[in-house]
């Protein structure tokens, strides 16, 4: 599944939400809240969004692929690396 097949599924389930009880450390909750911020969104966001990352992270990996971060001009800067 692509990054952008998890935002769409993002925006057309926003009615259909389950309570999640988390125990995070006050770092994280921190980390969520600064993004949530940044994101003008909620936390639900957020963690969405980060699990969405992740899976694409991990499926790039299972093809032998790689996730960069790249300037823009196309140097690489960043490769995100250990899932």
């Amino acid at each position: 599944m692509s990054l952008f097949y998890w935002l769409d599924m993002i925006k057309q389930n926003q009615g259909e939400r389950v309570q999640l009880n988390l125990d995070i450390t006050s770092e994280l909750y921190e980390t969520i809240n600064n993004l949530k911020e940044q994101m003008n969104g909620d936390t639900a966001e957020v963690l969405l969004k980060a699990i969405a990352l992740l899976e694409v992270t991990i499926e790039a990996k299972q093809k032998g692929r790689h996730i960069w971060i790249t300037d823009d001009k196309q140097n690489l800067e960043t490769e995100i690396v250990g899932f």
